[in-house]
């Protein structure tokens, strides 16, 4: 018999959904990293065109990519003297679209301002 977890009226995910999506959840979990997503959510990108639209230098672009690429969200392909980078994970492109019509977003509060009581 397969222990499989079914999704219920209440529960958004499927059990079997919940490992991937927080595999992705870790991925993205840094700003460096979600700006490098969000911009190739518009297409196929090289190194040399995510610092310039990030603003972000090329040793941090590098190893944000290396990340993406080993969570099965970023591919690449070469084409030299270029490797282009795009979005082999189409799901994160839904979830950026959630997120951004979420309410209320800009009223929760940063844990790092947080007082201690």
């Amino acid at each position: 018999m397969k222990n499989v977890i079914e999704r219920t009226d209440r529960e958004p995910l499927a059990g079997t959904d919940i490992e991937r999506f927080a595999d992705i959840l870790k991925a993205l979990a840094s700003p460096a990293r979600l700006r490098i997503v969000n911009i190739l959510a518009g297409g196929e990108r090289t190194v040399t065109e995510l610092c310039s639209m990030s603003r972000l230098k090329q040793s941090l672009v590098s190893q944000q990519l290396k990340i993406l690429r080993l969570s099965n969200i970023v591919s690449s392909r070469k084409a030299v003297p270029h490797v282009y980078y795009s979005l082999k994970e189409r799901n994160v492109i839904r979830m950026l679209n959630c997120l951004s019509r979420c309410e209320g977003i800009d009223n929760v509060p940063d844990p790092r301002n947080a007082k201690e009581a």
